[in-house]
């Protein structure tokens, strides 16, 4: 399977074509790092998500959320209509170094403004949440 825009997001929302562990592939300093930090070098780098059918190098399992939605015949989460669940639902264990917190986000911006526009603006978007800085009625700016 070819990377193309859809194998870049997972079912749930997290850009994998972003993930360090997908990035090792062309960074020599961040696999080396990832594997000072215990990845396993024939894990790494990480294909993504779907690339991998759901064997999440991270988690040495495959994830339950793909299972999941792939197993009800969806390519994203908000297709199903038990979206949200309790697989996305937020928690602040590790909120600032996992992206686990971005999926519900993700899913909505993907579901209204498609898969092309997400790409571009996930960046920022991955910016506004580890580096933004909340104003109450405004959300997360970036200063």
């Amino acid at each position: 399977m070819k990377m193309n825009e859809t194998t870049q997001v997972a079912p749930c929302g997290i850009n994998c074509g972003d993930c360090e562990v997908f990035l090792a592939k062309d960074d020599p300093i961040m696999r080396d790092r990832l594997l000072a930090g215990g990845f396993k070098e024939e894990k790494l780098p990480c294909p993504g998500c779907r690339m991998s059918k759901g064997k999440c190098v991270v988690i040495e399992a495959t994830c339950e959320t793909y299972t999941c939605i792939t197993g009800r015949g969806f390519k994203f989460c908000f297709e199903c209509p038990e979206f949200p669940c309790s697989k996305l639902n937020p928690a602040a264990d590790r909120a600032t170094v996992l992206p686990h917190n971005t999926k519900v986000f993700n899913l909505c911006f993907i579901q209204r403004h498609g898969l092309a526009k997400f790409l571009s603006k996930a960046s920022e978007i991955k910016r506004r949440y580890y580096i933004g800085k909340m104003e109450i009625g405004r959300g997360p700016l970036l200063k």
